[in-house]
């Protein structure tokens, strides 16, 4: 750098290492900015155990979730929501203003409030949400097992990826004017995942919805 400055300022060039000697002579040093380590975020990073089997003949047992966001005219807001493979059934879902990990935290804690997730398994993508230690201890003490998608492979996530898609396509992307706040997106939300569950039919499931599959299946 001072080589260059030499030659720019002053027309002169000198070699580095005469530039280096000099300096030393005269007691002049410079200031070596401090080298940081990268954090390349692999903490907390789990097999990917449901390998995109996507199947489940019981309840509660294997899980997905994923975070979307929904752009609106005061800021952007964030979707998370937990799928049930058995049904393909939205059983969690909160919509928040900010992405931190409350976001997933929340979600999980409202789903052990109303079910029993010992033995269950849930996946996700490798988001910083899903590997927060305060969201990985959280399915610990749940004895949930915890899956996620390899790196960058959006089909080990699929059905997560296809409800938003549904989601957006159906609601969202139907709109003439954008969402305006939170509250448009929570009355949006809530009513599409009563649409979703209780009308909307799915040919993987024979045609029914998720609430009419479940009761085909289990009989109650």
């Amino acid at each position: 750098m001072l080589k260059d400055m030499l030659k720019e300022q002053y027309g002169l060039i000198v070699n580095h290492k005469k530039v280096l000697r000099i300096m030393r002579e005269l007691g002049i040093a410079s200031i070596i900015r401090k080298k940081y380590k990268i954090n390349r975020g692999k903490e907390n990073i789990k097999k990917n155990i449901l390998n995109r089997n996507f199947e489940s003949n019981e309840p509660m047992k294997k899980l997905v979730t994923d975070i979307t966001y929904i752009p609106c005219r005061e800021k952007m807001i964030y979707l998370c929501t937990v799928i049930d493979l058995f049904n393909n059934e939205p059983v969690a879902w909160t919509v928040k203003d900010c992405q931190d990990k409350s976001l997933t935290i929340d979600t999980v804690k409202q789903l052990s409030d109303k079910h029993n997730l010992k033995g269950s398994l849930i996946h996700s993508d490798q988001g910083v949400h899903y590997r927060s230690n305060d969201y990985v201890n959280l399915l610990n003490d749940l004895g949930i097992t915890q899956s996620m998608s390899r790196r960058g492979n959006c089909w080990d996530n699929a059905k997560a990826e296809s409800f938003f898609s549904h989601f957006k396509c159906e609601t969202i992307k139907l709109m003439k004017k954008k969402l305006a706040n939170i509250h448009d997106v929570k009355r949006i939300v809530e009513n599409y995942m009563d649409y979703y569950i209780n009308i909307r039919p799915q040919r993987k499931l024979g045609g029914l919805s998720p609430s009419s599959y479940t009761l085909s299946a289990l009989g109650t």
